[in-house]
Order: structure tokens, then C-alpha cells, then sequence
């Protein structure tokens, strides 16, 4: 999950990605566009992909959050109003984010401590942007462009991070990203393991998980 306030993915309960409430006047001028056009087209191209899921859209919560959920009948990625809304994402970030989502489901690797049928959080990643990136594009013919996904996310983190670890946003992505550990501590760590697709810790117990 991405926390904006710390700077990092978290997950709150079964929460994904969490920050702030859109307010009514966005949520209301998001909707006046074509963006409900837009998510039922990345819905629809997930739902081919992944027959075994199941993706849910919440566009009346305001909040900026998305979700899997491992029920007892059925495995749901669910993205609420605030998330699908949101000014500042566009249909790249919307991708990985629910790429991540689908890799806690569908990811092999290190397991969440509070629930052992959903992936860690760098696992979910690691995923997202190889095997997830690959079928969504095979069954679908959707793209993910990873470079504009992350841009579009440092636009909702902390503000702070780039300058905090000496990147700028021009050279953060040829930074090498370090394999001794799990990058979900902060966001100048995790952009740059993603954008390299670097492969997670695969120690038992060594990830952070925040689900």
C-alpha cells in the first residue's frame, strides 16, 4: 500500500493505498470527464486478464485507497473514488496500482504475516511489472508504461523524498536500487526497485508487510 504521509507503501487492515480524501468539488469534476470511460476500459481489460479475480470499482468513497481482498468465495481487487479520481493519477498509475493489487493475489515469494494467502509487499511489485505486466499486455493488448506510472506517483508522495536521498526526479531511475533488502521502507527506494525490476528478498520472514 502507498502511504503519501510517510512516503512509502503500508497497508491499514486490508487498505492498499492510503493517503487523503479527494473532496466533493474534485470527486464531482473527475466524473464530468471521460474517467468513468477510462476505468471501465482498465477494468475490463483486467478482468480478461485475470479471469480469477474479480475488480470492483467504489467511486462514491472519497478516499485515496485500494484493496485486496481475500474473501471466503472470491478474490477482489477493489479501488475506491478518491483513488480513481484522483487529478493527478492517469491511466498509468491506475495500471500498476492494480497490477500490485493482482500480484498480492496472484505473486509467489514472501507472504504477508496477518495473512498468508496474499503476497508481500515487494513480491506484489516485483510481479506487477514482469509477469502481471506481461499477461495484462498478452490478453488485453494494455501496456504498462512503467516510467510515466511512476511519474504520475511522485506527483502523491511525500513531497520531500526525492531530495531527502539526493535524487532528483531526472536521475532517480539510474540509481541501483539495493538487492540486500526489502525496498518497501520509502518511495525513492521502491520507484527505483521497480523501475529496474529488481527481484525481492526471497528470505522468509525478511520483507516488510504491511498487510
Amino acid at each position: 500500500m502507498l502511504d503519501r504521509r510517510r512516503g512509502k507503501w503500508a497497508r491499514f487492515g486490508t487498505a492498499m493505498l492510503f493517503s487523503d480524501r479527494l473532496s466533493e468539488q474534485e470527486m464531482l469534476e473527475a466524473k464530468g470527464t471521460n474517467r468513468e470511460a477510462l476505468l471501465d476500459s482498465l477494468l475490463n481489460d483486467f478482468q480478461n486478464a485475470f479471469p480469477d479475480l474479480t475488480f470492483e470499482l467504489g467511486l462514491d468513497f472519497p478516499v485515496i485507497n485500494a484493496q485486496a481482498l481475500a474473501l471466503a468465495d472470491k478474490r477482489v481487487v477493489k479501488i475506491y473514488g478518491g483513488l480513481a479520481l484522483h487529478p493527478k493519477l492517469g491511466a498509468e498509475s491506475l495500471t500498476f496500482i492494480t497490477l500490485h493489487e493482482a500480484g498480492h493475489h496472484l505473486a509467489r515469494g514472501c507472504r504477508s504475516k496477518r495473512d498468508r494467502s496474499l503476497a508481500c509487499e515487494c513480491a506484489s511489485d516485483y510481479w506487477a511489472v514482469t509477469v502481471g505486466a506481461n499477461k495484462l499486455l498478452q490478453k488485453s493488448g494494455r501496456r504498462l508504461q512503467l516510467r510515466a506510472a511512476l511519474e504520475e506517483l511522485d506527483q502523491v508522495m511525500s513531497s520531500g523524498q526525492a531530495s531527502k536521498h539526493g535524487y532528483t526526479k531526472e536521475d532517480r531511475y539510474t540509481k541501483k536500487a539495493s538487492t540486500s533488502g526489502c525496498w518497501a521502507r520509502e518511495w525513492s527506494l521502491r520507484s527505483r526497485a521497480l523501475f529496474e525490476r529488481t527481484r525481492p528478498p526471497m528470505i522468509e520472514g525478511f520483507c516488510i508487510t504491511y498487510i
